[in-house]
């Protein structure tokens, strides 16, 4: 099976992250984590290169604290995770210039930029640039994003019954939230601030009807049960 599930660390407390992977643990699910940040929680998915691997998330809007150019923003993920192949932009940029930076400052050769909801039959992309070869793997479900649909979905095993790539994309906030909707999460930051809440904290934020834990669980439960999914290195090999 062609299916791999996904994280982007968006600064996320350590025990959000925690949270997240023990899950994956537990259920033996291979995971790629986008990361924007170090942190202890980060080198300890590194203890699991079984399951883990270690993608960039890079910055390049305006203001970020990644840097101020492209090449500032590619050499500090880079210096993050120097290992990574992988990337997905933060906001989803994209541009050639953005991607000649990645391929000739970083080990990067897989973008997992491309986001196309619901679309079947996905395969890999080659995509050449002055600086080289990009695979391109798109993508299909991204728990923030359900959000903004006015139907929300959250049943990602029925996505992950579809034909082709079957590529999933979760925020450790949202899983620890099981966010259905943007106002608690944005409730909670207008009083706490991701670099010191505690989980006691988060209480009050917390859904209780199906949502984006929910989606994640069951996903894990459905890879855990047919061969662990796979990273996206693993989804490259041979394309």
């Amino acid at each position: 099976m062609r299916a791999a599930i996904t994280l982007d660390t968006d600064w996320a407390p350590d025990f959000m992250i925690d949270a997240a992977a023990d899950a994956l643990i537990n259920r033996e699910v291979r995971a790629t984590w986008f990361v924007t940040h170090a942190s202890p929680a980060i080198d300890r998915l590194r203890e699991h290169p079984e399951l883990f691997e270690l993608g960039m998330h890079p910055n390049f809007l305006e203001g970020s604290s990644h840097g101020s150019t492209p090449a500032e923003v590619v050499a500090h993920c880079a210096g993050l995770v120097p290992e990574a192949r992988a990337v997905r932009t933060h906001c989803l940029m994209q541009s050639t210039p953005l991607h000649d930076a990645l391929l000739g400052g970083s080990a990067v050769e897989i973008d997992v930029s491309l986001f196309l909801p619901g679309a079947r039959h996905l395969e890999p992309v080659v995509q050449w640039s002055p600086a080289g070869r990009l695979l391109r793997l798109p993508y299909v479900w991204q728990d923030n994003m359900e959000m903004y649909s006015p139907t929300p979905d959250w049943d990602t095993v029925a996505v992950l019954a579809q034909p082709g790539l079957r590529i999933f994309d979760f925020h450790p906030v949202h899983v620890w939230l099981n966010s259905a909707s943007f106002e608690p999460y944005e409730n909670m930051k207008t009083r706490f601030s991701l670099t010191d809440i505690e989980p006691a904290d988060t209480a009050r934020y917390r859904n209780s009807r199906p949502g984006a834990m929910n989606a994640f669980l069951d996903l894990a439960d459905a890879l855990g049960t047919q061969g662990g999914g796979s990273r996206i290195s693993d989804l490259a090999v041979g394309a």
